[in-house]
């Protein structure tokens, strides 16, 4: 089945000037046929479910998407204009001018590209203390066409354990300080996704699934009763979180959320609840310290929750298998993940994808974007493995043009 739709006048598709077409495979047949005006992607998912006995979950994420998509190419509306219409979104990743972040924020950059509905857009906070920007960072964000703004390296020049090995820094503290960043770059009442680095988004964007308030997805390290006891390092060391806001004089409920933050832009220009990120962080690292752990590279990982409880500021616990933090076992992921390939072999002895012989980690000081993919795009064994390649290829032949 092939769908067509005239052009349409200010349409920035790359397609000035000539009808849309798209060819329907039967699955796609089938949404569309449900699409009336009146049934949302609950609903088309709930009339397919019971038609083909298929899980009703799994397909409402693969109907948002395909709605996502008919309604990007002009062919039904009201699914990107809803979300213009509402807060929009800025997606924003806070990183060192390093070679390490360079090929990471390409490929974030190359997986949302095309993909935001009009007004949202991304952000990239270099925490470089106001330093001129790299010729390789330079033409990342230049090719990319993407917004920038300069902020504090923390990870530089804040010391935090003056008693470990001379003093420390911690590089997390940088998404602080981007979430800082980007408060200025947005309105009150509009939306920012905080993300790690190492994340590239797996297909389209499920619209239908982001939060239009403040939001974290359930986070296993956060939930144990023990902060830190996740990591076998630590044998079993660590922080009771609810403890120390109650020392606080805090009552309020803590839900274990965090990595994936959403954030109203009123929260983020709250310097107050900023501040308590900052502070939350330290706090843990040291008494992460104070309580024997060897490891606390997480230090920063509950903070944002822990700086919302303490303000009373409400925020939504998201189980979304989308936002989830991957174990890098799946041997498949619901389209629209925001996958973080944190995981590889210099961490935990696995590596970032199912079965996979690349990680991270042997690119920490060289370009992975200049090296010859080939080999890579060969062993991959699921497929967000492989499309993270074809990001990769992609974002390698945009640099190279």
């Amino acid at each position: 089945m092939v769908l067509v739709a005239p052009y349409r006048q200010g349409d920035d598709s790359g397609n000035q000037g000539r009808n849309q077409a798209l060819t329907l495979n039967p699955s796609g047949r089938a949404i569309w046929e449900l699409c009336d005006g009146t049934r949302s992607a609950t609903d088309i998912a709930a009339l397919l479910a019971d038609r083909h006995g298929v899980d009703r979950d799994l397909l409402e994420s693969q109907v948002g998407q395909a709605l996502a998509e008919l309604s990007r190419q002009g062919f039904v509306e009201g699914i990107s204009e809803a979300h213009v219409n509402g807060p929009a979104m800025t997606f924003v990743v806070g990183i060192e001018d390093k070679t390490y972040f360079h090929w990471q924020t390409a490929i974030f950059l190359e997986s949302l590209r095309g993909k935001l509905p009009p007004g949202w857009k991304t952000l990239v906070v270099v925490c470089n203390n106001h330093q001129p920007l790299s010729d390789e960072l330079a033409l990342v964000l230049d090719r990319y066409d993407t917004d920038f703004t300069f902020a504090t390296n923390h990870a530089n020049t804040h010391l935090i354990d003056v008693g470990n090995n001379g003093g420390e820094t911690h590089a997390a503290l940088n998404r602080v300080e981007a979430l800082s960043a980007a408060a200025a770059k947005v309105g009150n009442s509009d939306m920012i996704c905080l993300l790690d680095t190492d994340i590239f988004l797996y297909g389209d964007l499920n619209l239908d699934i982001l939060p239009s308030g403040c939001a974290m997805p359930r986070n296993w390290h956060i939930e144990k009763e023990v902060f830190f006891a996740t990591v076998d390092e630590n044998k079993g060391n660590g922080v009771d979180l609810r403890k120390l806001l109650d020392a606080l004089g805090c009552k309020q409920e803590f839900q274990p959320g965090g990595v994936n933050i959403f954030v109203t832009g009123e929260v983020a220009k709250n310097r107050k609840f900023i501040a308590d990120c900052f502070r939350f962080a330290h706090a843990l690292f040291l008494l992460g310290r104070a309580a024997g752990v060897e490891v606390t590279w997480i230090a920063e990982m509950p903070c944002f929750a822990l700086a919302m409880t303490a303000n009373g500021i409400s925020y939504d616990l998201l189980e979304n298998k989308e936002f989830l933090v991957s174990d890098c076992t799946e041997k498949s992921i619901p389209f629209g993940t925001l996958y973080h390939y944190y995981s590889d072999p210099a961490d935990s002895g696995q590596a970032a994808f199912l079965g996979s012989k690349w990680h991270k980690q042997a690119y920490h000081t060289e370009n992975f974007l200049r090296s010859d993919l080939t080999l890579y795009t060969e062993q991959a064994k699921t497929d967000h493995e492989r499309y993270f390649f074809q990001l990769s290829k992609a974002a390698q032949d945009r640099l190279d043009a």
